[in-house]
């Protein structure tokens, strides 16, 4: 992309210029792809031990509201934490196979919430070792 232009031909939205020349794609497909594969720099290996104990704990510590957070600060957060740019989807990916493993485990039908399930994790090391 920086190759092509794009950066300075349309400064605001570069994807809306790449779709001019590719049409059968839209421009949020498009950078959705630049962002998950593309983009110079992406680390697709597997989250290290350090980094699946930093997802939980920021998670821990950033759960909003109705138990929201914001998926953009934790890939800021662990770029700037670890030096190496993640997509989107390794952290979340971690999480909810995480919380999916979590709930297969526990035996009672209650829903819980993400901030009960991180709970579980720090305290308690047989938990903690069962997901592994």
């Amino acid at each position: 992309m920086v190759n092509q232009g794009y950066e300075t031909l349309y400064p605001n939205n570069y994807f809306v210029e790449i779709e001019k020349v590719i049409p059968e794609y839209k421009a949020k497909r498009i950078r959705q792809r630049w962002i998950d594969k593309l983009k110079p720099g992406l680390n697709h290996d597997p989250l290290n031990k350090e980094e699946k104990e930093f997802v939980v704990q920021w998670i821990k510590k950033n759960l909003g509201p109705n138990d929201s957070f914001k998926w953009k600060d934790l890939i800021s957060d662990m770029e700037e934490e670890f030096h190496t740019l993640r997509p989107d989807n390794i952290p979340k990916n971690y999480w909810y196979a995480l919380k999916r493993n979590l709930l297969s485990k526990i035996t009672h039908n209650e829903e819980l919430t993400p901030l009960q399930i991180l709970s579980l994790l720090s305290p308690n090391p047989q938990l903690t070792e069962l997901t592994g």
